[in-house]
């Protein structure tokens, strides 16, 4: 092995020797430090020395990119620490790992100061919906259609054609939260947002806030989320304090010895329309929307039946037009589409009627009642009259829970009218009212 000395015009004019693919030419000055020529001409800077009983050999780099000194600086440094008895090569591995781990965790920590909300909110529906797949969960561990069909619409972005009825959709109570940074979601940002939503709609803001923490519980103990996530910011008690309080159900409801007196005030009312619809809640069992969205084509008063537009099943549902409200129905103006329509709103129907029957309740010396209490009161009422509770469900639109109701039992719509006439028929005799059956009109009325 020779060695000279490095210079400009040595390094420019060492050639690799005839008939070899490489010669190797080594630095008399600096330890370790060789220049490799190859056939073609190519010439770099390289790093020999032994270790650990084996000789190891780098390379330092391009001859064109590296100046000699340069080079004999890298080789003196590689030369310190392979007398310590550490192979370069690893370290070099373990140091770029390192950078590697350190680029990724800065990019994830980047990726988490600008994910929203929404992101993870859709990755959330993904996984119920996964989970949904998976018979062998047990029920109560996976979603239903409805729950997840729930937790679309109270976030859904709003202002939208409906897909049943006219009108345009509401925006969701969690809506204004997805648009939000996951880094920004605090105990203070969502007692805020809750104490605007119940200002207007306090069921849908305390349904909003349990699904959002069950939905923030999960992200915590995912890897993607969790560095992002204050899992305290749903605990908050002040948060808490906040949440509208659940309704008790049991007291939800209208006695009979109220029937009288509600009658009376709803009767009082002065407007038609509004008088129909809440009686027509109370003796029906419809949700609120289901009748405020009844049309005029979907009343028969020749087969004495109406069409539901259900919110459980996607076709509806038909229930008998029991003789009082049919003449309720027949009396009313026909002014446009809608069975209980409005001069006032918007689209032509009655928008909130919540206002006129807590009107009636105050006249009549009543205690609160929500208008979904007034579906709970024909559920309620109509053990009265020992109403099979298959016929009070299919009745009401409830999703048939046992076995027998959901696939064998198909009662005819005049087994449902005989207990439905049944059940009106007492309904007036507790409220005092004196009705005589008869031929519903089929004479359009017009309204001024």
């Amino acid at each position: 092995m020779k060695w000279e000395n490095f210079t400009t015009g040595r390094v420019a004019g060492f050639k690799c020797k005839p008939g070899a693919k490489q010669s190797i030419f080594w630095d008399g000055k600096t330890p370790g430090l060789g220049l490799r020529v190859t056939a073609s001409g190519a010439k770099s800077y390289i790093f020999q020395t032994d270790l650990h009983g084996k000789t190891i050999r780098l390379t330092i780099g391009d001859s064109r990119a590296w100046s000699i000194s340069d080079a004999q600086d890298e080789a003196t440094r590689l030369k310190v620490i392979t007398d310590q008895g550490i192979d370069p090569r690893q370290q070099a591995t373990e140091q770029r790992a390192k950078n590697e781990a350190t680029t990724a965790a800065k990019k994830a920590q980047e990726t988490r100061e600008t994910m929203t909300v929404s992101d993870a909110w859709q990755a959330y529906l993904a996984y119920q919906k996964d989970k949904m797949q998976h018979t062998h969960i047990e029920r109560g561990k996976r979603w239903g259609e409805r729950h997840l069909r729930d937790h679309k619409n109270l976030s859904q972005v709003g202002g939208e054609p409906k897909k049943r009825g006219n009108g345009l959709t509401i925006q969701g109570v969690l809506y204004p939260l997805l648009q939000m940074l996951m880094i920004d979601i605090n105990a203070v940002v969502l007692k805020e947002w809750q104490r605007k939503e119940a200002q207007t709609r306090p069921n849908n803001a305390r349904q909003g806030f349990e699904m959002f923490r069950a939905f923030w519980r999960w992200g915590a103990t995912r890897s993607e989320y969790n560095a992002v996530i204050d899992l305290q910011a749903v605990e908050s008690k002040d948060l808490r304090d906040e949440i509208p309080s659940r309704k008790n159900k049991q007291f939800d409801v209208l006695q009979r010895a109220h029937l009288p007196a509600w009658f009376a005030a709803v009767q009082s009312l002065g407007n038609q329309v509004i008088s129909a619809y809440l009686q027509g809640l109370l003796l029906l069992g419809c949700r609120r929307e289901e009748m405020a969205g009844l049309r005029w084509e979907d009343v028969d008063f020749r087969w004495n039946n109406l069409w539901i537009k259900d919110k459980i099943r996607e076709e509806g549902r038909k229930i008998p037009l029991s003789p009082y409200f049919s003449s309720l129905l027949a009396a009313l103006p026909r002014r446009n589409q809608w069975v209980f329509s409005s001069i006032s709103a918007a689209n032509g129907r009655i928008a909130e009627p919540r206002i006129p029957h807590n009107r009636a309740l105050s006249i009549a010396g009543l205690p609160p009642l929500t208008l979904h209490g007034l579906r709970r009161t024909f559920a309620s009422l109509a053990e009265w009259v020992e109403m099979p509770k298959g016929i009070v469900a299919q009745i009401m639109g409830h999703a048939p829970s046992a076995t027998a109701e959901r696939h064998y039992i198909n009662r005819p719509l005049e087994l449902l009218a005989v207990w439905h006439t049944k059940y009106e028929a007492w309904i007036l005799q507790e409220a005092g009212i004196q009705f005589t059956p008869g031929k519903a009109s089929l004479r359009a009325i017009t309204a001024t």
